[in-house]
C-alpha cells in the first residue's frame, strides 16, 4: 500500500469500457426452380396415318394425270388392247363370212376378198370409237380420283396442322414456363438483395449508436474519475491547510503567552 492509499487520496484508474454487441446482416441464399416442361412428339400412328394420305394423294394424282393425258401409257395399253379385241373379232366375222361363201361356191373369189377388205377398214373406225368411249371414261375417272386425292391431301394437311398446333402449344407452354421460372428467380434475388441492403444500412445505423453510446459513456465515467480525483485532492489540500493553519494559530498563541 502507497502513501496515497494509506491518506486516502490515490487516483482512480477503473476502466469502465465495454465492448458493444455489433449487428451483422444476414444475406440469403437465393435460388429459382426448374419448370416442368411438356413433352410432345406426334404419335406413330398419327405419323403413320399422315403419310398414308400423302401417298395415297400423290398415287391419285398420278393415276388423274394419266387419265388427263391422251398419250399416256395407259391410253397406249388401251389402244392396243382394243385393236387386239377388234381384230380378232373382225378375223372371226370374215372367217365365218369366208365359211357361208364357200358353202355356197363362192369362197377364194373376189366377193371374199371385197368383204374382207371392208371388214379390215372397220377395225381403225371401231377402235377410234372404242377409244373415244374408253376416254371419255377416263377423264370422268380422272376427275372423281382428283377429287379423292384433293380429299386426302386435305385431311393429311389438316391433320399435319393440327399435330403441329400442339406441338406449337407445347412449346409456347415451355416458354411461358421458362419465362416464368427466371422471372421467379429474379423476382427473389432482387427482394434478398434489397432486404440485405436494408439489413445492411439498419446494422450500420446501429453499430455506429452502439459505438456512440460507448464513446459517451467511456468519456462520462473518464469525467466523473477525474472529478472525484480532483474532489478528493482539493479536499485533501484543504484539510492540511486547515491543519497546518490551526497549528500554526496555536504555536503563535503560545508564543504570545
Amino acid at each position: 500500500m502507497g502513501w496515497q492509499d494509506w491518506l486516502g487520496i490515490n487516483q482512480l484508474d477503473q476502466n469502465f469500457g465495454y465492448n458493444p454487441a455489433l449487428a451483422n446482416a444476414y444475406q440469403y441464399d437465393t435460388q429459382g426452380y426448374d419448370p416442368a416442361m411438356a413433352q410432345y412428339n406426334t404419335s406413330s400412328d398419327s405419323s403413320g396415318f399422315i403419310n398414308q394420305l400423302k401417298d395415297q394423294s400423290k398415287f391419285g394424282f398420278g393415276q388423274a394425270k394419266q387419265f388427263f393425258d391422251p398419250s399416256s401409257d395407259y391410253y397406249t395399253q388401251q389402244r392396243g388392247f382394243l385393236s387386239e379385241d377388234v381384230a380378232e373379232g373382225v378375223g372371226n366375222l370374215t372367217r365365218g363370212q369366208n365359211q357361208q361363201l364357200a358353202q355356197r361356191g363362192m369362197g377364194g373369189g373376189g366377193l371374199s376378198n371385197l368383204l374382207g377388205a371392208a371388214n379390215r377398214s372397220s377395225v381403225g373406225e371401231q377402235v377410234r370409237q372404242g377409244m373415244r368411249g374408253i376416254q371419255a371414261t377416263g377423264l370422268q375417272a380422272g376427275t372423281q380420283l382428283l377429287g379423292i386425292s384433293g380429299q386426302a391431301a386435305s385431311a393429311g394437311g389438316q391433320l399435319a396442322g393440327q399435330e403441329s398446333q400442339r406441338g406449337l402449344q407445347a412449346s409456347l407452354a415451355n416458354q411461358t414456363a421458362s419465362n416464368t421460372a427466371s422471372q421467379f428467380g429474379a423476382n427473389w434475388a432482387n427482394r434478398a438483395n434489397q432486404d440485405y441492403s436494408t439489413q445492411q444500412y439498419g446494422a450500420g445505423l446501429a453499430n455506429q449508436s452502439a459505438r456512440n453510446a460507448q464513446q459517451q459513456y467511456t468519456m462520462g465515467m473518464n469525467y466523473q474519475q477525474a472529478s472525484a480525483n480532483r474532489q478528493v485532492r482539493g479536499d485533501f489540500a484543504n484539510a492540511m491547510i486547515g491543519l497546518w493553519g490551526g497549528m500554526a494559530g496555536n504555536m503563535m498563541g503560545a508564543g504570545g503567552v
